[in-house]
């Protein structure tokens, strides 16, 4: 019995000299294992608490604030054709708007939750790595729990990754990246079970489904497969790498790169190699090849803004590169095979510095390649690739520093980190508004033309109109053919009643455009011409707009008023039917024809299209307004005032809704309700006088009845 006891404390013994993590491990679990992640999310929540009353901003109106397709959550075709490679993106927008409509501190809390999960699976990947075959003898693995949570930190606390997370519709980068770690991790953890159990597989089924829905959030996840291929050969083969077509893995692996290549060629068309034309915010184009030469530099000074994260801008003025042979292109180019040839060599010495160089190009391979984007460099672009940085940067400090200054290297880190909070929270503090956002983006590029134009956008939103004027002008300045600043400031002028100026603007517009939205500018033109009563100037536009595109209503609808003006109403009464029926729930359209149908002398139509337009919208002042002058006309003048009484209640300042209905009560004998009616007129508008003269008369009258 003693020999079994002994033999028993023995191996008890020597497990934990064979394991000395795990004893450890289980010793104040609790603490150990949730004070990390803790630490990362209340860090990351503080430094973006001051992110929940920014506005919602530049891209946020169109995919967003403006988009009616993300209002109906139940109608799934309407918000998923949007991008059928981001529809995930889009039903994550429809729930955030169905829960909280566009209260922009909720679509604050959900990008921020988002990005602390992501720092949280950074902190368990980093573990996961340092947990694995490969990593787990070395001396670095010793201090796992502390790196991983350095890695965490840096990336919570990061400024560069305020444009994926105060940027609200950057959320589809930062929910891509959080279903693709999420897939790694799943992956990694199931690899490392070494029992095949029931556990295992749901892992890896968790894995692949996280992986589906990273595909269909934002395109950059394409490179999950070589991430996870990736990992596999850094850390999960402790062996020599060999490969054998035998070995399921190899064939698994092969099976799905060629299901994976051919799902690409089944999403995309070679279209996405289209150059960018000039225009879309450019004095340049954009094509494959001055895009990936663009790139190397691109790359180049995404690095330094990880190293140095100073002069962030939403808008980047960056030289565009037209040829491989420019000193900057070669340059940039060099250092980054540098790297590539570093990560190679240290394959075998430091894994960890190896793998980050691979994870950072890897992960920016997407956008940062030979498929033109709009826009050659974004600081977004850098959230899921700064990974990387952050593993090369703890490996270089922890082998600098740690074994003989571990309290220096300790301090090393949240040095960076607190100085990376303290930017990252002023940096919120410039996404406050469009006009603070705009106005440090012009400080640091006063050549840049769309800074300009998206600041003129936001004083126009303000009503600043000539602010705005003043910044679409400085725009056309520096870019005389960026088509938005004409139709920006074409807008303004029109706002401003300088309708000649407007048809100046939109004249250049429709010169510069090259594209169906040209319609547009026709309309717009038209409406200055009809607001200086041009109206063959005014029906050439809106024709035009109408022949490129027959469903345009708002185009039908203005030719009408046009028709309208000169008596034509039987052609008004025609355009105003077509924009009913491209839009049956039209309340304008009816509104429009009714009048028409009034001014035709066809009552009981007009009366019936101002019903229709009232059973739409109940509230729609003008339409109870005309029905009660229609009335009057048919001297149904109990309708008439039941109409004009439901004006002033709506609208207790309305002065001709009292003067007509004082007029109906007169028609009927009841003159002191006539003689109040007019008196209210003169109350909001002392100089109406013909309701003076009507109470004069009135009172007259009343006087007599008494004598």
């Amino acid at each position: 019995m003693k020999k079994e006891r002994y033999q028993k404390i023995s191996a008890k013994h020597s497990f934990a000299k064979e394991f000395p993590g795990k004893i450890s491990r289980f010793k104040g679990k609790g603490v150990s294992d949730l004070s990390g992640p803790a630490i990362i999310i209340l860090l990351g929540f503080f430094i973006y608490l001051n992110s929940f009353t920014c506005s919602f901003h530049f891209d946020d109106l169109n995919s967003i604030v403006n988009n009616t397709k993300i209002q109906h959550l139940a109608n799934v075709k309407t918000w998923m054709i949007i991008s059928p490679t981001r529809w995930v993106s889009y039903l994550s927008f429809a729930l955030t708007y169905h829960y909280f409509k566009l209260d922009v501190r909720y679509w604050h809390m959900v990008n921020l939750s988002i990005h602390l999960l992501n720092a949280i699976l950074v902190w368990w990947l980093t573990l996961l790595i340092l947990s694995s075959p490969v990593m787990r003898t070395r001396d670095i693995a010793k201090h796992k729990r502390i790196l991983a949570v350095f890695a965490g930190l840096l990336f919570v606390s990061h400024p560069l990754a305020t444009e994926s997370v105060t940027y609200i519709v950057q959320r589809m980068n930062s929910l891509a990246a959080m279903f693709y770690l999420l897939s790694l991790v799943l992956f990694v953890k199931g690899r490392l079970l070494e029992k095949r159990t029931v556990f295992k597989y749901l892992l890896f089924c968790g894995s692949l489904f996280s992986a589906l829905i990273a595909f269909y959030t934002k395109e950059n996840a394409f490179t999950l497969p070589f991430a996870i291929l990736l990992f596999e050969i850094f850390f999960l083969s402790a062996r020599k790498i060999s490969i054998k077509l035998t070995d399921y893995r190899v064939v698994l692996i092969s099976a799905g790169s060629i299901a994976f290549i051919l799902f690409l060629f089944g999403t995309f068309s070679t279209s996405i190699f289209k150059p960018i034309p000039t225009q879309i915010g450019h004095a340049y184009s954009i094509t494959p090849f001055t895009y990936l030469f663009t790139q190397f530099s691109v790359i180049i000074k995404y690095i330094q803004l990880l190293i140095l994260p100073i002069n962030q801008m939403i808008d980047y003025d960056f030289p565009v590169s037209y040829s491989f042979f420019e000193f900057r292109t070669m340059g940039s180019f060099i250092i980054i095979l540098g790297l590539i040839l570093l990560a190679v060599f240290q394959f075998k010495r430091n894994r960890l510095i190896s793998f980050g160089i691979f994870w950072f190009f890897l992960t920016l391979s997407v956008e940062s390649s030979i498929i033109p984007i709009n826009d050659v460099v974004y600081e977004h672009r850098t959230y899921l690739p700064s990974y990387g940085f952050f593993l090369v940067f703890i490996t270089i400090i922890y082998s600098l520093l740690w074994k003989n200054y571990k309290p220096l290297a300790i301090a090393f880190f949240f040095f960076f980190i607190l100085i990376n909070s303290f930017l990252t929270y002023e940096r919120n503090k410039i996404w406050k508004d469009e006009i603070t956002l705009w106005a440090d983006n012009i400080s640091k590029t006063p050549n840049k033309a769309r800074p300009y134009v998206e600041r003129g956008f936001a004083y126009s939103n303000s009503g600043q109109w000539d602010k705005a004027i003043i910044d679409y002008t400085r725009s056309i300045r520096i870019n005389p053919i960026f088509l938005n600043s004409y139709i920006n400031r074409g807008s303004a002028y029109e706002k401003l009643g300088r309708w000649v100026n407007a048809i100046e603007d939109f004249s250049q517009a429709i010169r510069i455009d090259s594209t169906l939205d040209v319609k547009m500018h026709y309309y717009q033109r038209g409406f200055a011409f009809s607001n200086l009563y041009q109206w063959d100037n005014a029906m050439a536009d809106y024709n035009k707009a109408i022949e490129m595109d027959s469903l345009f209503s708002d185009a039908y609808t203005e030719r009408g008023l046009v028709f309208y003006n000169i008596n034509m109403f039987e052609k008004a009464i025609r355009d105003f039917s077509t924009v009913i029926n491209i839009d049956p729930g039209n309340a304008t359209g009816y509104f429009n024809r009714g009048l028409a149908y009034e001014k035709s002398g066809n009552w009981d139509n007009a009366i019936e299209d101002y019903s229709k337009s009232l059973r739409i919208n109940p509230k729609y002042q003008e339409s109870l307004y005309h029905r009660g002058l229609t009335y009057c006309l048919l001297d149904k003048l109990d309708k008439a005032i039941n109409d004009f009484t439901s004006t002033v209640e709506s609208d207790p300042g309305f002065a001709n809704g009292y003067f007509n209905r004082g007029i109906s009560y007169v028609k009927v004998g009841q003159l002191e309700k006539a003689k109040d009616d007019f008196t209210r007129v003169l109350e909001i508008d002392p100089n109406y006088t013909t309701a003076r003269v009507y109470r004069e008369i009135i009172s007259k009258r009343l006087k007599n009845k008494k004598y």
